[in-house]
């Protein structure tokens, strides 16, 4: 046998261990053994053991106590351990861990994890916030798909470690340290049960004074950094590029890869670009941090999705504004503080509509884009005869135990079935005889009924093997058989496209969303559901399959029917390069064409 081989006979030999035994545990632990998971990827085997707090700083060392086994472990994503050893006169015995307590931990996981029970914690015990920041547990951020990890700040003293998430603030420190950090605020104090009530008190109180003071001191540094960046004029200097800021979130599905679409889109036309996002899943937007960037960048424009934010800039820079959701700032009608060098750009005449309400003058179309690297054809790989969705189901923006809701639905669900059109008219009439507002049937009801209804036509009565991928379809029992789980935006859906024949694309107003973008530029024909009566064109007739009813896409498939022409020729007209040659040609920045300040940047022919 070749050392290589032995060495992975080995790895696939270690199992997690729950120790009786502290010495017994480290002993093993130190070895610091590999496991194969079960997506085959290699980590560290995991001691565990019954036992004093330690401040053994090993990862992999971890204690847990035995009259709390099934607690600890369904509270947390730890591997559950398989392997249980006793010592014994001298011996260590490694026995199976019971199934049925396998079992009950899976169980208990199902109902407590879904409610996010880890907060980010100021431990006063060093060794106890040693042991939960090995444990790695997530925290909820206000998201429903997107969360984080948690944060064990201690006082006190510890070896030196590389536990990334276990940080040492001392209380007297907490306000310096909180200014200017961007690391979450920790939410919870964590304090030995036998320290006394009169202590624990004052740390409490100690801890909601530093919160206070740090979110005072917050706020008044960031007015004297909004007034500095406001007074700041962007310097053009002869033979730099034009530097370029585009701020995004962690805390988004989509719009982080698009704002960085856009950074390597500008880049690559030799622009200096800062792209500002949280480095990791500890982090969030310290606006302190973002403004003193701001300050020393210096830019000549700004590129902001979905937010208009231009209270700290100077008047000459250039402000692109890429709407792409009905967020409440533009939907709330109230009028916004535009300035002369802030330029709209939307993806839909109804935001159009929102904006204008809003002072907006003008309002530019930019439909979304893809990532040319990630959403391409590969001819050389062989496509299946099958069909695909990738998305979310709408179905959690129901309350099916309303009866406003249900009769809402019905109306719509009998005029899809007919083939009948989703005009403003039409939606405001089934509003008005229910108690529910337009914006709850347009954006809720009826989106709910043009995603969820033609994927149950789908998984009932296609004759190709279907495959649906996103959220809560496993909640649907129709399709719940077909439902393969969850993909990561980007190259998971990506190949998932480049695997099939046939993809559905429904929305209930826009032909030219982003979904038709990634299908057709992978070589998927797009099966998109048919609402070119309200869309705006182009509608791409010959490039796409058009169904209005079930019966339309039941032809479509069983006929096996292509369109005319290729889809990935309409695939070209939504890239990140056409999108900034745009930008450039409807605002301000084309003034600047020809400048030294602009560099190397020019509109791509």
């Amino acid at each position: 046998m070749t050392q290589g081989s032995e060495e992975n006979r080995k790895v696939n030999l270690v199992k997690d261990i729950f120790f009786l035994n502290i010495e017994d545990a480290y002993s093993e632990a130190a070895k610091q053994n590999k496991i194969v998971d079960e997506q085959g990827g290699e980590r560290l085997q995991y001691c565990y053991y019954d036992g004093l707090l330690t401040d053994i700083v090993l990862d992999n060392f971890i204690q847990v106590p035995a009259d709390g086994f099934i607690k600890f472990f369904s509270h947390n994503r730890l591997p559950v351990p398989q392997i249980i050893a006793i010592s014994q006169d001298g011996v260590v015995h490694f026995n199976e861990m019971p199934a049925d307590v396998i079992e009950e931990v899976k169980q208990y996981r199902t109902k407590y994890l879904a409610g996010y029970i880890h907060f980010d914690t100021y431990f006063v015990d060093p060794l106890l916030a040693l042991n939960a920041a090995k444990q790695r547990n997530r925290v909820y951020c206000k998201h429903p798909t997107i969360d984080g990890l948690q944060l064990c700040y201690y006082r006190g003293e510890l070896p030196e470690h590389s536990i990334k998430n276990l940080v040492h603030v001392e209380l007297h420190d907490l306000v310096e340290f909180f200014t200017l950090s961007k690391l979450r605020l920790p939410e919870m104090v964590e304090m030995p049960d036998d320290l006394e009530d009169e202590l624990k008190r004052a740390v409490r109180e100690d801890m909601a004074n530093a919160l206070d003071a740090i979110t005072k001191k917050r706020v008044a540094l960031i007015e004297q950094l909004t007034q500095k960046a406001k007074a700041q004029k962007p310097v053009v200097v002869d033979g730099e590029p034009m530097r370029i800021v585009i701020p995004s979130r962690r805390l988004t599905t989509v719009m982080q890869y698009c704002s960085q679409g856009l950074a390597k889109a500008f880049e690559k036309r030799g622009c200096q670009v800062l792209f500002y996002i949280e480095a990791n899943d500890m982090e969030v937007h310290n606006y302190i941090d973002f403004l003193n960037r701001f300050i020393d960048f210096n830019p000549h424009v700004v590129v902001y999705i979905n937010s208009l934010r231009n209270t700290f800039y100077h008047d000459d820079v250039i402000n692109i504004i890429w709407w792409q959701d009905p967020i409440s700032e533009i939907k709330n009608q109230q009028l916004l503080n535009w300035r002369k060098n802030d330029f709209n750009f939307s993806v839909s005449p109804i935001f159009d509509r929102y904006l204008k309400q809003c002072g907006a003058e003008n309002v530019e179309r930019q439909h979304f884009v893809i990532d040319e690297d990630i959403f391409y054809s590969d001819d050389n790989r062989q496509r299946q005869q099958k069909i695909v969705f990738v998305g979310t189901s709408y179905l959690t923006q129901v309350d099916f135990d309303n009866n406003q809701q249900q009769q809402v639905i019905e109306e719509l669900v009998e005029i899809l079935n007919r083939g009948g059109r989703f005009d403003e008219q039409t939606v405001t009439r089934i509003a008005e005889r229910s108690s529910l507002t337009y914006e709850f049937v347009f954006w809720k009801l009826l989106f709910y009924v043009i995603r969820d209804y033609p994927v149950r036509w789908l998984c009932q009565h296609s004759t190709l093997p279907v495959e649906i991928y996103g959220r809560y379809w496993d909640q649907n029992p129709l399709v719940a058989p077909f439902f393969l789980g969850e993909l990561q935006h980007g190259d998971k859906v990506a190949d998932v496209y480049r695997s099939a024949t046939y993809a559905i694309v429904s929305h209930a107003f826009e032909i030219n969303s982003q979904r038709l973008a990634e299908v057709a530029a992978c070589g998927c024909i797009p099966l998109v559901y048919d609402c070119r009566d309200v869309a705006e064109k182009p509608h791409w007739d010959d490039y796409c399959l058009f169904f209005k009813t079930e019966d339309d896409l039941k032809n479509i498939i069983d006929n096996r029917l292509r369109p005319a022409k290729s889809s990935t020729v309409l695939a070209k007209n939504f890239t990140y390069d056409a999108a900034v040659d745009h930008f450039i040609e409807k605002s301000a920045l084309k003034s600047l064409l020809g400048k030294s300040a602009f560099g190397d940047c020019q509109v791509s022919a």
